[in-house]
This record gives C-alpha cells, structure tokens and sequence, in this order.
C-alpha cells in the first residue's frame, strides 16, 4: 500500500512539474530560445497522460511507452547540442565538443542499430525495447559528461548558475547520473533489489524535475541599482592620454 502510494506520487510531481514548465515557457517566450527542451517536457508529459488511459498489460501501453522513450531519448540528445550552442558558440573550442559530442552519439546509434539487426534471440519487439535502453544508457553517460564539463568551465567562461540553460544542464545531469548509479547497482553489483529499483529511477527523475522547476517557476531575484557611479571623462582621458604616452617613451 505505502509502495504504491509513493509510487503514484514519484510519477505525478513530475507531471505536474512539466505540464508547469511549458505553461511558463510559453508564457515568458523561451519556446524559440529553448525549442528543443520545450518539445521534450511537452513529449514526456504527453506520454505519462495517454498512458494513465492505458491498460498496462496491453499492446497499446508497449508501444507508447516505448516509442514515447524512444523519441524522448533522441529529444534528450537533441538538447545536450542545444545548450552547448547556447553556452559555447561565441567560444572557439566549441566546434571540438559539438564534433565530439556528435561522434559519441554517432557512435552509440549505430552500436544500437547493429545490436537490434544481428541479434538473433528474442522476438523483435523485445530486440527493439534493448536497442532503445542501450541508446537511452548512451544518452545517460552524455548527459553526465555535459554536466562535467559545464562545470569545468564555469569559472573560465564567467558563467553563473542564474542561466536557464544551465538549470537544464543540471537537471539532466545529476538525474542521469543517479539513474546510470541504479542501473548499475542493478545489473552487475547486485546491491539493489527490484522493488528499491522501480522506485529510486522515478525518483532520480524527479530530483531532475525539481531542478528545472526551480529555474522555470520562479525568476531569480536581483538587486535593483539605486544609483550609477558618476563618471568623470575628462580625468578618464587624462589617464588614458598618460599611459599612452608612457608606452610611446618605451618603445
């Protein structure tokens, strides 16, 4: 009973939270600055409300899930390029992590695609759904390593944590960490049972949710200026005049 109940609550917050997130966005203009992350919030909850209506033993349920996660993951790759040309276009080394970011998911997408034409076990519905998880695990990593390096280079680039693509960074980042952590807690280490797994991977998302909901249901607040410093151009020239003047004796 208690399972359920906090089951029930792990999958509606973070319905409620994006159905909220895109509401905002329309209403603050940010569709056309974040397309891509607005199409994946819109694309989630949409799958989480059809499925509500959803036998879940049945074939329809499968085939939503599914082809929901699948599209939601490619959304997900689609924003990992959106915020590194939000971030890192003016910055000439953003060319080498676009390329390189791009040559990783090339890489995991055809992994994928290979793995689900030579696989010979299995019927194909469940080679699809493997293919989607190796591809979704894929995107994980991605997610996480955007993280790093954000966080790298915030203090190089004067970056603040005030920015919206940012909280999307973050969100993405530490929810993608804690879900490939449960996985692999899981699959190899064995720490984890399955009823502790069905709940920590919504949960991981949610803690995902929380944080965009932090960026796009409130504004950061900011001093307002009571006053401009006075500015006195005439001793600004006389400077500006002095040291180029020192520099010409120098030289």
């Amino acid at each position: 009973m208690i399972l359920d109940l906090v089951s029930k609550t792990l999958w509606l917050v973070p319905l409620i939270i994006q159905v909220a997130i895109a509401v905002v966005m329309l209403r603050r203009k940010l569709v056309g600055i974040f397309p891509v992350f607005f199409a994946y919030t819109v694309l989630v909850a949409s799958r989480e409300m059809v499925l509500a209506f959803l036998p879940y033993s049945g074939g329809s349920y499968f085939l939503v899930y599914w082809w929901g996660e699948a599209l939601a993951v490619l959304l997900g790759l689609g924003v990992i390029f959106e915020i590194l040309r939000q971030l890192f276009a003016p910055y000439p080394f953003s060319e080498f992590v676009l390329k390189l970011v791009w040559t990783l998911g090339g890489m995991a997408a055809v992994t994928a695609l290979l793995m689900l034409v030579l696989s010979n076990g299995g019927p194909w519905a469940h080679r699809v759904q493997e293919s989607i998880m190796l591809i979704e695990r894929a995107a994980r990593f991605l997610q996480v390593c955007l993280l790093i390096i954000v966080i790298g280079l915030m203090s190089r680039q004067g970056l603040t944590w005030h920015k919206y693509s940012l909280g999307i960074v973050a969100g993405f980042g530490i929810f993608s960490a804690l879900d490939l952590a449960a996985l692999e807690l899981r699959s190899h280490l064995h720490f984890m049972t399955d009823d502790m797994f069905v709940l920590i991977r919504p949960a991981a998302y949610n803690v995902g949710a929380i944080i965009w909901a932090a960026y796009f249901l409130r504004s950061w607040s900011r001093t307002p200026v009571a006053y401009l410093p006075k500015t006195n151009l005439p001793e600004w020239n006389e400077a500006v005049t002095e040291y180029v003047d020192q520099w010409y004796r120098r030289s």
